[in-house]
C-alpha cells in the first residue's frame, strides 16, 4: 500500500483534509461496537484497522481515523489500546473519554506514543443528556467542555489532537449546537463530532436541523457525522451530511455499535465506490475530490468477512455488498439477462465473481449452467427431468438450496439401496456407500457415478428424496 502522501497526519492536518473535501472515515467497530456485546481484543483490532487501511489504499494515512478504544473501561482496555498504539503504523489513532478530568488527562497521556494520537471527549448538547450525565443544563455543560478543553490542549502540547463530541443533537436546540460547535473551534478543538446519540433523526426533518446547523458554522468548524441506525436510517442520514458539505464518517463493519448500531462501514464506502459519476455529482463532489479513486473497494468484502468470523456473526445472504447473495443467480430471467439485474458491477468493483445457485427456483437452463460448472453438459430432456425432482424435494423437505452433486448422488444410491434389498444388503452397507459418494463430490469433481447420472440420456426421474415429516 502506497502511504506516500502530501501531507503526513498530526496535529492540524485533519482540518486540511476535511476542507479539502477527501472523505474521512472514523471506524467505531472497536469502540461503539462493544456496546453491541461484543470484545475485540487488541491483535483482533489491529488487524481489522490495518484491513481497513487497505481498503482506504493510498490514503489511508490523511483519511483514516482508527477508533482504538475506551481507556476508561478498565486495565484491560487500556492494554488492548497500547497493543494497537504499538502495532498501528497508519492513520489517526484515537480514544473517547467522558466528560472527567481524570479520563481526559489519561487519554492524553496514553496517546503520546500514538503514530498519529487523538482524543475525543464528549459533551452532553441536550437538555435530557445534560442531565443524565452531568446533572446540568447544556449551558452549563458547554462551559465544563471549554474549561476541559483549554486544560487538554495546554497538556497535550501540540503532540495529541483534541477533539470534541457534541451528543445528542437531534434533540438540542440547533442554534445552540452550532454556536457550541464554533465556540469549541475557536478554543482550539480540532473536530466536532455530531452525534445522533439515541437514533432518532429522521432524513425529512434531519436535513433542516442539519442545514441549520451547517449554514450557522463559521468556516474552521470540521464536521464529523456520528449517525446511529435505529431507524434504520444512518446511511441516509450519512449521504445527506454528504451532500451538505461534510466530509468525516463514523461508521462501524457490520454496523456494530450502541442498541442496533451505527451505519455500516461496508455500505458508505459500497455506496460510494459503486456510485455513477452523475450520483456523485448530485452529492456534491467527485470520485477524486472524495478520494475513492485511490480506495481499493475490492478488500470491502474480505474485510467484513474478517469481521464476521472474528465476532462469529455469519453474513446474511442479504447484507449489502457484503452478504452471500451479491452477484447470484438462482431463477431464470436473471440468468437469461444478468446484466439487467445487477445494481453495479459486483465483480468489476469488488471482486465478487457472478455464480449460479441451484434453488427450487431453478430453471432448465439453471440446471444445464450448474452442471456445466461441474465439467458435465447435460441434455435438455436430462436438465428437466432435474429441475422437477429438486423442486419435488424442496417443497417435500422445506430446504430451498441445493448441491446439484449431492442431489445426484443421493438418488442414484437410493435407486441402488432399493435394487440392492432384493438382495438382503445390509442398510449400513447402503448408508456407507452414500456417505463416501458425498465425500468425493466434496473434493470439488464430479465423481464417476455422479457423471453417469448427468451424462445419462435422459435422466430416470427419482422421487423426493425425503420429507418434512421424515426429518422431524
Amino acid at each position: 500500500m502506497n502511504t506516500t502522501l502530501s501531507r503526513h497526519p498530526g496535529p492540524g492536518v485533519l482540518p486540511e483534509t476535511l476542507r479539502d473535501g477527501r472523505l474521512v472515515l472514523c471506524e467505531e467497530v472497536a469502540r461503539d461496537g462493544a456496546q453491541a456485546k461484543t470484545l475485540l481484543l487488541g491483535p483482533q483490532r489491529v488487524d481489522l484497522f490495518r484491513r481497513t487501511a487497505e481498503v482506504m489504499g493510498e490514503y489511508a494515512d490523511e483519511c483514516l481515523v482508527s477508533m482504538v478504544g475506551f481507556p476508561a473501561i478498565g486495565p484491560g482496555e487500556v492494554d488492548c489500546v497500547r497493543q494497537c498504539l504499538e502495532a498501528l503504523d497508519v492513520g489517526y489513532q484515537q480514544v473517547v473519554c467522558r466528560t472527567i478530568e481524570r479520563d481526559l488527562l489519561q487519554c492524553i497521556e496514553l496517546m503520546r506514543d500514538a503514530h498519529a494520537g487523538r482524543v475525543l471527549f464528549v459533551v452532553p448538547a441536550s437538555r435530557p443528556l445534560a442531565s443524565a450525565m452531568l446533572h446540568a443544563t447544556p449551558e452549563e455543560a458547554l462551559e465544563e467542555a471549554v474549561r476541559l478543553l483549554r486544560l487538554g490542549l495546554e497538556e497535550a502540547a501540540g503532540e495529541v489532537s483534541i477533539d470534541v463530541c457534541l451528543a445528542d443533537i437531534g434533540r438540542a436546540e440547533p442554534d445552540a449546537v452550532a454556536d457550541a460547535a464554533n465556540r469549541l473551534t475557536r478554543e482550539g478543538a480540532e473536530v466536532i463530532m455530531m452525534a445522533d446519540t439515541i437514533g432518532r433523526l429522521h432524513p425529512l426533518g434531519h436535513r433542516d436541523r442539519l442545514t441549520r446547523i451547517t449554514r450557522r458554522l463559521e468556516p474552521e468548524v470540521c464536521v464529523h457525522a456520528h449517525f446511529h441506525n435505529d431507524l434504520g436510517l444512518a446511511l441516509g442520514l450519512n449521504l445527506q451530511a454528504l451532500e451538505l458539505g461534510h466530509r468525516m464518517f463514523g461508521t462501524s463493519w457490520l454496523g456494530l455499535g450502541e442498541r442496533s448500531g451505527l451505519g455500516n462501514t461496508e455500505e458508505l464506502l459500497g455506496v460510494l465506490a459503486t456510485a455513477t459519476d452523475g450520483q456523485l455529482e448530485d452529492l456534491g463532489t467527485d470520485r477524486d475530490r472524495l478520494g475513492i479513486s485511490g480506495w481499493r473497494p475490492e478488500r470491502i468484502v474480505e474485510t467484513a468477512r474478517a469481521a464476521a468470523s472474528v465476532l462469529d456473526m455469519p453474513r446474511r445472504v442479504t447484507d449489502p455488498f457484503v452478504g452471500t447473495g451479491v452477484n447470484s443467480i438462482s431463477t431464470g430471467t436473471p440468468f437469461v439477462a444478468p446484466d439487467a439485474f445487477q445494481p453495479y458491477d459486483a465483480e468489476g468493483v469488488l471482486e465478487v465473481p457472478r455464480r449460479v445457485e441451484l434453488t427450487h427456483l431453478a430453471s432448465t437452463r439453471v440446471v444445464e449452467e450448474v452442471a456445466r460448472g461441474l465439467g458435465v453438459k447435460l441434455s435438455r430432456e436430462a436438465a428437466a427431468t432435474i429441475r422437477d425432482m429438486i423442486k419435488a424435494e424442496a417443497y417435500a423437505s422445506g430446504s430451498a438450496r441445493f448441491d446439484l452433486e449431492r442431489v445426484l448422488l443421493r438418488a442414484e444410491a437410493k435407486a441402488q439401496s432399493t435394487q440392492d434389498s432384493q438382495q438382503a444388503r445390509p442398510d449400513h452397507w447402503v448408508e456407507q456407500e452414500l456417505q463416501a459418494q458425498e465425500l468425493q463430490a466434496q473434493e470439488g469433481k464430479p465423481s464417476a457415478q455422479a457423471r453417469r447420472v448427468l451424462q445419462a440420456q435422459p435422466c430416470k426421474r427419482p422421487e423426493a428424496m425425503g420429507s418434512r415429516q421424515a426429518r422431524a
